[in-house]
């Protein structure tokens, strides 16, 4: 299912789903093996061999480590699913759709609300408006610096950090975009990002906040 979503939505801002490979075979039939190949024509689609794999396994291990339970555990790995997905979209294509977003707010505070306490759930939720209110009003007034797929994914994240606590909202806020000026400034500086180019901002921020959610 990771596979499928990936590949459906690695495509060009102004593109819709990619429903099937380009030999025809359907994409939900084409994209599931761990080779990244179509498996009629053999053709590369979706995801490079085995990573999403790899990265499912390390995410279950970390999420099994934390010592969550029942509907918290539920919830954290629907995110983390869903955060699978977008950090492979961004990197293929720069883009984090924002259906995806949205599905794994919905789902996460979903399943968090049943889990009682609501205190973490409505900080989660203040978080979430708070940080994309913020994130919006940056993207208005610097245009090209901050994309509205990096407001949107800002949701989940938030709401996935301020369940914790509000530190953690400030910490996961802060070694995303601190790791990814950094970054920026370190390829620059060798010449591996050429001027005026950009990085994809979403594999940073949600780095960022699966480390600080997964080892608090």
């Amino acid at each position: 299912m990771l596979r499928w979503a990936i590949a459906a939505h690695s495509v060009p801002d102004d593109q819709p789903w990619r429903t099937a490979c380009s030999c025809g075979r359907p994409l939900w039939a084409s994209a599931a093996a761990p080779t990244g190949r179509c498996t009629g024509c053999g053709q590369r689609i979706g995801a490079p061999p085995c990573t999403v794999e790899a990265a499912t396994v390390l995410a279950a291990v970390a999420l099994a480590l934390t010592g969550q339970s029942g509907w918290t555990l539920a919830a954290y790995a629907w995110w983390t699913a869903t955060m699978i997905v977008l950090v492979f979209v961004d990197l293929a294509a720069m883009l984090l759709p924002l259906r995806i977003s949205i599905t794994s707010t919905a789902g996460f505070l979903g399943l968090l609300a049943v889990a009682g306490d609501q205190h973490a759930w409505r900080r989660a939720v203040i978080a979430a408006v708070t940080l994309a209110v913020l994130l919006a009003v940056l993207a208005v007034l610097v245009r090209g610096q901050l994309g509205w797929g990096d407001v949107a994914v800002a949701v989940p994240l938030a709401a996935a950090l301020g369940w914790n606590s509000w530190h953690a909202v400030y910490a996961g806020m802060l070694l995303g975009f601190g790791s990814a000026a950094l970054a920026a400034i370190t390829l620059r500086k060798i010449g591996r990002l050429p001027r005026g180019a950009f990085l994809p901002l979403g594999p940073f921020l949600i780095g960022a906040a699966l480390t600080v959610v997964l080892w608090p």
